[in-house]
């Protein structure tokens, strides 16, 4: 919502909502059409189209909704359009851009597909948008949402368990809330993966999906895919790009930290962990790699640049950068025993630069400092920290 604020009236600038179907996008533009009334606005300066609802099936290409917006923006005056699921549109940018030209309309759209930026937007609309990128809930805000004041362990662990769409609620029970998971699963691998990419074998993009499920958190090449899953590798980028063109997953690259040699085996997260946990099962082994998940995401909604660094033949799980600072994290489960901790601190303590070092745990609500300098923090601290 604040950044909607900060861009608010800013007719020059379209802003874009880009984030994975059903992560809370078009809920946002609903709660800020409500601010618009409440400070002001009136129905008839707005405009919404959820162009996902049968309601609008007649709007195919920009000539359709050209047509249809033709007498409800005016051509000058205070409006504002909202534009919800724009990609179903064909060439929908030609009528963004001839609304920025001919009207004062200030306009907001949405898009389940990253792919909506990389080419669309680019050719008419260059140095003309604004990119909000949204996940689902962070634990933060699923604690204001859910927390309802009980033990935030207690809510922590249900987070863990069922993510954080804002639709998916506990209360709902296993039964119900795995069947909204397995809609959600094939509305983006169909609608906004095998559709928008033009995919002919559904069945290879599946096996490509369930594959990058079972290896979130692990180094994998593409020459890796192509002999495990018996696909060409012009096949297998393609898939990768489509993937995570429609946000379900997120790449870090591997560099080596001596010599900045980029790694040729990157690892993959999805986008909240409940996706996978559905689809292919999370047995205890799995819980260090969904921890992992969770902490990249965050890093990610904090603005982190993220890689993964390798030190020698030692692993730093995610090396950050931020306004030119630099800071490195291991994430672990637990020690357990002085030879885990070794272990899980070498990385760390073979890096001698004076940049931030922090293990971030699962059982360890505390914050503290070793005698080496690295940061020991629990997961539920980091999460709700504003690092």
């Amino acid at each position: 919502m604040s950044e909607l604020e900060t861009f608010r009236d800013d007719r020059w600038h379209v802003k874009v909502l880009t984030g994975i179907r059903r992560c809370g996008k078009s809920t946002l533009l609903i709660q800020f059409m409500q601010r618009l009334k409440t400070e002001g606005a009136s129905d008839s300066e707005m405009l919404l189209l959820n162009l996902e609802s049968a309601d609008y099936d007649d709007i195919v290409d920009h000539s359709d909704l050209n047509a249809y917006l033709k007498d409800k923006i005016p051509k000058t005056g205070r409006f504002y359009l909202f534009l919800d699921d724009i990609q179903r549109v064909k060439d929908w940018e030609r009528t963004v851009n001839a609304l920025m030209v001919d009207t004062e309309a200030d306009i907001y759209i949405t898009g389940s597909n990253a792919h909506l930026l990389s080419t669309d937007l680019s050719t008419y609309l260059t140095g003309r948008y604004v990119e909000i990128k949204m996940m689902p809930l962070s634990f933060k805000e699923y604690v204001e949402l859910r927390g309802n004041g009980r033990r935030t362990e207690d809510v922590f662990k249900e987070y863990f368990e069922f993510g954080g769409f804002p639709g998916i609620n506990p209360i709902l029970g296993k039964q119900a809330i795995s069947t909204m998971l397995d809609d959600l699963y094939a509305s983006i691998v169909f609608r906004d993966m095998v559709s928008r990419g033009k995919v002919r074998k559904p069945e290879e993009l599946e096996k490509m999906v369930t594959y990058l499920m079972l290896n979130i958190g692990n180094p994998i090449g593409s020459a890796k895919m192509v002999k495990e899953l018996h696909m060409n590798q012009r096949t297998i980028e393609k898939y990768l790009t489509i993937v995570q063109s429609a946000c379900m997953f997120y790449r870090a690259d591997r560099y080596d930290l001596r010599s900045t040699a980029l790694s040729p085996t990157p690892k993959y997260y999805v986008v909240d962990p409940v996706l996978r946990n559905n689809a292919v099962g999370m047995a205890s082994k799995d819980r260090g790699r969904v921890l992992e998940n969770i902490v990249f995401l965050e890093l990610m909604r904090r603005g982190y640049k993220i890689v993964v660094g390798k030190y020698d033949s030692k692993e730093v799980d995610f090396v950050t950068e931020k306004n030119g600072r630099k800071a490195y994290w291991q994430v672990c489960l637990g020690y357990g025993d002085d030879e885990t901790e070794a272990r899980e601190l070498a990385p760390l303590r073979s890096i001698k630069d004076n940049n931030p070092k922090t293990v971030i745990l699962m059982d360890n609500n505390n914050d503290t400092m070793t005698r080496d300098g690295i940061r020991e923090l629990g997961i539920i601290n980091f999460l709700l920290d504003d690092l």
